[in-house]
């Protein structure tokens, strides 16, 4: 059945949005509060927080979403979902500076979430019901090298080494951003506010302008948190590297240096390259080739056959050129190979993404186009998966429309894989705080035959309008409204493989509201 599916992939069969969403978009600055400090001994507390209200008439375009019952439908919901979403996140940071061995730090989290009301209108709601969790986020150690391997050519903290329970993300998060999967019991669906994985060890290394990381993480998945019939992503180990160049941003009056060794806004562009093996992976059952599953079923589920995949991944971003200040670049292709444990896996995905911007014209319009490629599997019974797998992707990397392509596409209906997509953004800045977007998104099927009896590769079209608010340098608020028309493919793959009462026929509104606090 189609509703055994990864909940990664937000549902096959989920919803496109009608996003008034005052959302998440515009997280505003971090300042620590002191709350200890002497000699080289400091602790600092920090806090962050956040309530969004959503709105959602004609959800699955009319069809509605429904219970769970073992991985079937169970009884339908509602056609028009209202729901929150709540999360607070205390944290306890410290660190020891030495003169002459660099600084020691630590950092201790926790978050409470709650999902309120209907719970997300996907086709088979994964946080009806009301769940709420209390879990540890963060939970690590590292040290900084400070001066002391300067004359091995390194910076001023060239060596960060840590390891526990910690968020690790390369580039703009289209591959490894978000180490838990908020759904189920953790009731964050869209807000994604946890993204620590359970266990890493990393090791960052920074000269000039070259920035290298090896690591190994394990992400945060536990089927504890899951539905009957509805399956987490799936557990995974990786072992990798990551190099980069990059150019560090015009320093601004009045502010510190950019420092885009350690944070991808400092910087005004970089290049890199990304290889990790997946060493450790659940490949039981619906995850594995050859387990009693069929294949179809094994490749429709997105995060199977990992365990033994290398990954191969180039990525750029910002503007290097200084003749042309106002023209940006974004892109990423990745491939994923993987032919042990009976897994046969040939995989691909990548984007473009050229803007330009107007910044001589009031309220600086800005235009970019983007072309997404995730693989799908023309033939999901033979023994070869060919549908990508998105392994960690997050959510607002670079504004609305990252990872989560289209407010109500993006999140409940695809899970970047077997679709392409066609994006257009126009944004203008009316004041230096406020930005305004308008986001236009074409979804095709990139392999229909992937699904049972679709003959068709239209997908879905969707339109958003955002609003992001930046209150202060501690709240901010963000707001958009979208909505979406099912295609020709959607219709035969929800007539197809499930049995709502209603046929998809309806225009898919969403709206969205959110407050964040952090400070």
């Amino acid at each position: 059945m189609m509703y055994r599916h990864n909940l990664r992939r937000r549902s096959l069969v989920s919803g496109a949005i009608l996003s008034a969403v005052l959302g998440l978009a515009a997280t505003p600055a971090s300042a620590d509060f002191s709350l200890y400090e002497q000699g080289g001994l400091k602790i600092d507390g920090a806090f962050s927080g956040g309530v969004t209200l959503f709105t959602s008439p004609g959800a699955q375009f009319g069809a509605g979403s429904w219970t769970n019952n073992a991985g079937s439908p169970g009884k339908r919901i509602t056609g028009h979902g209202n729901w929150s979403e709540t999360f607070l996140h205390p944290e306890l940071k410290a660190s020891y500076e030495t003169e002459n061995y660099g600084t020691f730090y630590g950092d201790v989290s926790g978050q409470f979430t709650m999902t309120g009301g209907s719970g997300e209108p996907s086709l088979i709601s994964t946080t009806y019901g009301h769940p709420w969790m209390v879990e540890l986020e963060n939970l690590y150690g590292g040290w900084k090298s400070g001066k002391t391997l300067v004359g091995l050519g390194l910076d001023e903290n060239g060596l960060d080494l840590s390891g526990g329970r910690q968020s690790f993300r390369v580039a703009d998060g289209f591959l490894i951003s978000n180490g838990t999967n908020n759904i189920g019991k953790r009731g964050m669906f869209w807000t994604q506010s946890r993204t620590a994985f359970a266990q890493t060890g990393v090791a960052k290394v920074s000269s000039d302008n070259v920035r290298g990381d090896v690591f190994y993480l394990k992400n945060n998945a536990s089927n504890s948190v899951m539905l009957p019939g509805l399956y987490e992503n799936a557990q995974t180990s990786v072992i990798g590297g990551n190099i980069e160049l990059f150019g560090n941003a015009d320093q601004v009056e009045g502010k510190p240096a950019p420092d885009g060794a350690s944070n991808y806004a400092d910087r005004k562009w970089y290049a890199g390259f990304t290889y990790f093996r997946v060493v450790g992976a659940d490949s039981r059952n619906v995850y594995s080739f050859g387990q009693g599953q069929t294949n179809s079923t094994v490749t429709n589920t997105l995060s199977s056959a990992r365990d033994g995949m290398n990954v191969f991944s180039f990525h750029v971003g910002g503007n290097p050129l200084s003749f042309l200040p106002d023209f940006s670049f974004y892109g990423n292709v990745v491939k994923e190979k993987n032919s042990t444990h009976n897994a046969d896996l040939d995989a691909e995905a990548y984007y473009i993404e050229p803007g330009y911007q107007l910044s001589n014209v009031m309220w600086t319009p800005k235009l970019s186009y983007r072309y997404a490629h995730f693989s799908g599997d023309k033939d999901p019974n033979d023994a070869k998966k060919t549908a990508y797998d998105p392994f960690f992707y997050n959510a607002i990397t670079r504004g609305f429309g990252t990872w989560f392509i289209g407010e109500i596409v993006g999140n409940y209906v695809i899970s970047n894989s077997n679709v392409n997509i066609h994006q257009l953004t126009f944004s203008v800045n009316p004041r230096d705080d406020l930005k305004l977007s308008v986001l236009a998104f074409d979804y095709k099927y990139d392999a229909k035959t992937q699904l049972s009896n679709v003959r068709s590769d239209d997908l879905a079209q969707e339109i958003d309008f955002a609003a992001e608010w930046a209150i202060s340098d501690n709240v901010a608020l963000s707001a958009a409204f979208g909505m979406a028309t099912p295609g020709k493919g959607y219709k035969q793959n929800i007539s197809n493989n499930s049995s709502p009462a209603s046929m998809p026929n309806k225009t898919w509104l969403l709206g969205e509201t959110s407050l964040v606090v952090k400070f």
